[in-house]
């Protein structure tokens, strides 16, 4: 009898973009970290089940899904330390540069970045109007039966703005759905599934799009 392992794999690829034109890549294999895993584990189960013959009502023990993208200026692979620790980047989003993707133990970004907020970019503390998270692309799409890409394009006017005028973006997370009004305004959420990279510099003129696909 031989043994049988399911494994997650993840391909990420980012692609930047000025007026159209392909400006720089980065793609990686990145981690589903141990919250992803017992995420998964729920996933298949029920809490409990009606008395047979009945088919309903079963609860699921876990029901969400993925939902959301986020990013920051964190990890070890963060190539321009000189804006991401001079202001308005040290700042605005401060810490330090010590998260790897090969950590499963890790929990949230490093250094997350805002998506948007109102008026003059302020923090920390930061408005409760801002947004930290990305909603994904849907419906996902599946190269094979056993994938799942899941897509999420920046925008010229996300993440770089204001007086962030250059973000140097280096990694990356996948984040669930919430009930949670204020979910996507919190900037320490954890999530399912990591990489760092190469900075890519978010600019005003630049939209980046990413592809993460999820295979088993």
């Amino acid at each position: 009898m031989t043994e049988s392992t399911i494994q997650v794999k993840s391909n990420l690829f980012l692609t930047a973009r000025e007026r159209g034109k392909i400006v720089a890549r980065r793609a990686g294999h990145n981690i589903w970290v141990n919250l992803g895993r017992e995420y998964l584990a729920s996933l298949i189960c029920y809490t409990s089940v009606p008395a047979l013959p009945a088919t309903e009502p079963v609860v699921p023990e876990e029901d969400r899904r993925i939902r959301y993208m986020g990013f920051g200026i964190g990890g070890t692979r963060q190539l321009n330390l000189s804006i991401a620790n001079s202001a308005p980047m040290s700042t605005m989003y401060p810490g330090t540069n010590a998260q790897t993707d090969t950590d499963p133990t890790v929990t949230v970004l490093e250094r997350p970045v805002r998506f948007s907020s109102v008026g003059s970019p302020i923090g920390p503390p930061y408005a409760s109007t801002d947004v930290w998270l990305g909603q994904l692309t849907a419906p996902v799409t599946h190269n094979t039966a056993t994938s799942s890409t899941f897509t999420r394009l920046l925008l010229s006017t996300e993440i770089s703005y204001g007086t962030m005028t250059t973000v140097p973006i280096s990694e990356v997370a996948l984040f669930l759905h919430s009930d949670n009004a204020t979910y996507i305004n919190t900037p320490n959420n954890t999530f399912l599934a990591y990489d760092t990279f190469d900075t890519l510099l978010k600019t005003a003129a630049i939209e980046i799009e990413t592809d993460w696909t999820i295979s088993f």
